[in-house]
């Protein structure tokens, strides 16, 4: 009688165990994903700050979670690109710098976490002297390239690949003196028809990304092409709002623009 009452408490403080650890399961994941959704949130309403924030705190639940550590990457690089103050702008791309190398680490299949690192790097790039500049554009191609193929309709990368081939063929003098320096002479496989190609690929991917008008047109205007890049610009000028940057991007379209 006593070892059946024994087996029959024993059963019952194991069915309550279970039942008390799906509910802290349930409660955890209630939580992430109200937490995420508030991020998601803030970020659609242009609120930078708060949702990088917002983001960070998923982090404390599930610190390898993809997509606050993708968004977190996108945002302090964001935030930093308008910053007045050289140090906040470094502080900023720092901290993108160190959450791209976690993301990367934890999410290896991804071609965004490749995506991010390139753009955490590029950032980077832009902040240092020509050498170290020259030194980070391999690390930018490299990364930028293993997005694509992990995934060929990553727009985003596409992009990137058109950036680096665009600054990489067409260096300045103090930047081509840095890459005979440091590599013997400028990045192999650099040339404008890859950038072209490249602006071209991400604009077919996705028509309504007001960035990637900017950084073709730019790149364009690089070459000479000032008739097609007028075209490109009044394109890009005709597309919505979608992002936080995008009034930036198109404020330097107008100035572009009126230059040619």
């Amino acid at each position: 009688m006593k070892t059946r009452l024994l087996s029959t408490c024993c059963a019952f403080l194991l069915c309550l165990f279970v039942v008390s650890g799906l509910a802290v399961t349930a409660a955890y994941a209630d939580d992430l994903e109200s937490r995420l959704e508030r991020a998601f949130e803030l970020s659609e309403n242009f609120e930078d700050e708060e949702a990088l924030a917002a983001f960070k705190s998923v982090l404390e639940l599930k610190p390898d979670h993809y997509d606050a550590l993708w968004n977190i990457v996108m945002l302090h690089t964001s935030i930093g690109h308008r910053q007045t103050r050289s140090s906040a702008e470094e502080a900023h791309y720092d901290e993108a710098f160190e959450y791209a190398k976690i993301l990367r680490e934890a999410h290896p299949d991804q071609a965004g976490s490749y995506f991010a690192y390139a753009a955490a790097v590029g950032r980077r790039a832009q902040s240092v002297g020509a050498r170290e500049r020259i030194r980070l554009s391999t690390e930018i191609r490299e990364n930028a390239e293993k997005a694509v193929e992990l995934d060929p309709e990553y727009s985003r990368a596409w992009n990137v690949l058109g950036n680096w081939h665009h600054r990489a063929a067409n260096l300045s003098r103090l930047e081509r003196l840095a890459a005979n320096a440091l590599f013997g002479g400028a990045p192999e496989g650099a040339s404008n028809d890859k950038a072209r190609a490249a602006f071209e690929r991400a604009i077919e991917l996705d028509p309504h990304f007001i960035l990637y008008y900017h950084d073709k047109a730019d790149f364009l205007i690089t070459i000479g092409e000032k008739d097609s890049a007028r075209r490109v610009l009044q394109k890009g000028l005709e597309l919505d709002i979608v992002t936080s940057d995008d009034e930036r991007w198109k404020s330097n379209m107008r100035e572009m623009l009126g230059k040619l």
